[in-house]
């Protein structure tokens, strides 16, 4: 035990817990982006998704936003007013009910076009031209989310037996897997290298260890 406390050093550790939290914040994307993924198109001919699915294609149809990531200020009159939009949670329809799917900020156009084209579709018009392309992961929605998703559907006249009914909320989420795989991959690394420092010095003390049993006493 103390040879390996001795052979841990304040350069090991950084490697060690550097590589840990690089892996940690990787580790979903990294493993999401090997999974075959399904599309768009999928989803509206039924295909199975759970937490962790790989999402990837053209966004057929967009609903309404149900909630925005706006942060706010308060101004010099005491009025809280918004500050900056970082997104909008928009509604895609698939067949066993709905989804959420997080934009980013430069999206929201994007989105709020094809909205536009969605309802008109939904009213005789042509089919949505509009083509935003989405890699991303669907993950269970985040509770603060919930209860606008909830309104957002009971407004459209769904009950709550049939909102129930579609099971629990997913949201989608933009992923760069490219990024998430060379961070994994950056993590992995330097946890190797870690150990491999470690052992380094651990065989250092044990030869010094075992050299020191050998020498004569005088």
């Amino acid at each position: 035990m103390k040879k390996i406390m001795q052979s841990i050093n304040s350069g090991i550790l950084i490697l060690f817990v550097t590589g840990m939290i690089l892996i940690l914040f990787s580790f979903s994307g990294f493993f999401t982006s090997f999974l075959t993924p399904v599309t768009f198109e999928d989803l509206l001919e039924g295909k199975g998704i759970k937490a962790g699915s790989h999402i990837e294609g053209n966004v057929v149809y967009a609903l309404d936003y149900f909630a925005t990531d706006t942060t706010y200020k308060k101004g010099s009159d005491g009025i809280v007013i918004p500050k900056k939009n970082w997104g909008n949670y928009y509604i895609i329809p698939f067949h066993g009910g709905y989804l959420g799917l997080k934009t980013d900020r430069s999206q929201n156009i994007s989105f709020d076009k094809l909205t536009e084209e969605t309802y008109a579709f939904l009213k005789g018009g042509q089919k949505p031209q509009m083509k935003i392309f989405i890699d991303g992961e669907i993950k269970p929605m985040k509770k603060e989310l919930i209860p606008y998703f909830y309104k957002y559907l009971t407004d459209a006249g769904y009950t709550e037996e049939d909102i129930k009914g579609m099971g629990t909320p997913f949201l989608i989420r933009s992923r760069a897997f490219t990024i998430n795989r060379i961070v994994f991959t950056v993590g992995a690394l330097l946890l190797f290298l870690s150990a491999v420092i470690f052992r380094r010095i651990y065989r250092r003390f044990c030869i010094l260890e075992e050299f020191s049993k050998d020498m004569p006493i005088a």
